[in-house]
């Protein structure tokens, strides 16, 4: 009885091992990652009569490889203070820094 317990024990530690040795998940996604869905964003956004675009990006891993990216794209009218487009993006992106999944859409008129 005394065996089976210790080679359960032993087992368990093993796997334990073989969890801590794979690689670590990056919340953040890499620039590479970042500047593809930013540019896809200035692709399918309309920048017209923009003084500057402004994006705020937040990213945290996927369940596979790579990373999801959400996006809110505020284009600025010449005062620099008034909005004039609004965007909301969701992007995948895999390790190699390629589009899995895009999505955006335009918020409010």
């Amino acid at each position: 009885m005394l065996n089976r317990k210790i080679a359960v024990t032993l087992i368990g530690l093993f796997a334990a091992g073989v969890a801590f040795a794979l690689p670590e998940f990056s919340r953040v996604a890499p620039k590479a990652g970042v500047d593809t869905c930013i540019a896809e964003v200035g692709s399918r956004a309309d920048f017209t009569d923009a003084a500057s675009v402004l994006h705020e990006v937040e990213t945290e891993d996927r369940r596979v490889s790579g990373h999801r990216l959400s996006i809110r794209t505020l284009v600025y009218a010449a005062d620099g203070e008034t909005v004039i487009r609004e965007y909301a993006t969701a992007c995948a992106i895999n390790d190699e820094a390629e589009i899995k999944r895009f999505r955006i859409r335009r918020k409010g008129g």
